[in-house]
């Protein structure tokens, strides 16, 4: 397992040298919740600050609150903004209490920003691309998991990765029509799909598998239902996004042309109830020289556990971390 995720790290800092993007460190320590979410781990020192007077309120260690960082997307958008094609590879940190074989509470994530791209089509693309590239040449290592991997899946797995056609696009209301269609026809959800309610773990895998029967980047979700950087789309109620659904893990990927316009962005940090003065750093991006751009960010340990086969993203990393488990 170790060998494998090396071997597919390498193969995607391959991929992004060959399209010109430039590598990136980004913080571990952030200020912001770039999802909004408020899943986040705080940062504060093991030992209290102090202060001569104790009337004297003591300050924060970096005089805000800090936390683990949930993505680098937002500062990948900042370095875009000068270096056009920025990708990293990093850990990210998210206090969610999910226990399910694909939720981590520190994971790693391949995140990509470039500018001057102006639709989802595009960054599909390369996301596409990117999974492919790994896929194409396998390793021995993970040619010695796919002997244990059911065949029906290998199969699956090996059509979708060889395959000349693109991998399928559909809207978030095409989704919703056929989920609805299928509980009308006797399959049966827990939670019933509805227009501008979320795609439950459920909803993405009977797409990717029994729908699709294979990858399948879904777009156009509700506005209400992403995060405020997305760029919203004519309609005024969708945004110009996707995830990429694959069939056994659902949700490998997810992304989204950014809102580039400062009013519209804005109006989307006063909708999700966030304050501006947070983000001035990042709406002052939109103010000098921005341009339309976009992105997206996808699981590692998701993307190994799909290629290999294995059922729990908690076996595709050495030391998993999750809700009261973290044993070194």
């Amino acid at each position: 397992m170790l060998r494998l995720r090396s071997s597919t790290i390498s193969g995607l800092q391959r991929y992004f040298e060959s399209q010109d993007f430039c590598y990136a460190h980004t913080p571990i320590i952030t200020s912001n919740d770039s999802e909004g979410g408020g899943e986040t781990f705080s940062v504060t020192p093991s030992s209290p600050l102090s202060v001569k007077d104790k009337e004297i309120p003591i300050p924060d260690f970096f005089g805000r609150p800090a936390y683990l960082t949930v993505s680098s997307q937002l500062h990948l958008e900042a370095l875009a903004a000068s270096m056009s094609r920025v990708y990293t590879i990093s850990p990210c940190f998210r206090a969610e209490r999910s226990q399910t074989s694909r939720h981590l509470a520190e994971f790693w994530m391949l995140e990509a920003e470039w500018a001057f791209t102006n639709s989802v089509d595009d960054l599909s693309r390369v996301v596409e691309g990117a999974v492919r590239s790994v896929l194409r040449d396998p390793t021995p290592d993970l040619q010695v998991l796919w002997q244990s991997m059911d065949p029906t899946r290998l199969s699956a797995l090996q059509r979708a990765v060889d395959s000349v056609v693109p991998w399928s696009r559909i809207s978030y209301t095409e989704a919703i029509k056929e989920l609805r269609m299928a509980a009308t026809s006797g399959y049966s959800f827990k939670a019933a799909p509805q227009w501008g309610g979320s795609l439950r773990s459920e909803h993405e895998q009977w797409i990717a598998e029994h729908f699709i029967g294979g990858p399948v980047f879904v777009t156009d979700y509700p506005a209400s239902l992403k995060p405020f950087y997305m760029r919203l789309n004519a309609d005024g109620k969708t945004v110009a996004c996707f995830d990429l659904l694959v069939p056994h893990v659902g949700e490998l990927a997810g992304g989204s042309l950014r809102e580039e316009r400062l009013d519209h962005l804005q109006k989307a940090l006063k909708t999700a109830g966030l304050n501006e003065e947070d983000y001035a750093w990042y709406v002052e991006l939109r103010k000098f020289g921005g341009a339309p751009h976009g992105g997206f960010g996808l699981g590692f340990e998701r993307l190994v556990r799909w290629m290999s086969g294995i059922e729990n993203v908690r076996e595709c990393i050495a030391m998993p971390r999750w809700e009261g488990r973290m044993l070194l």
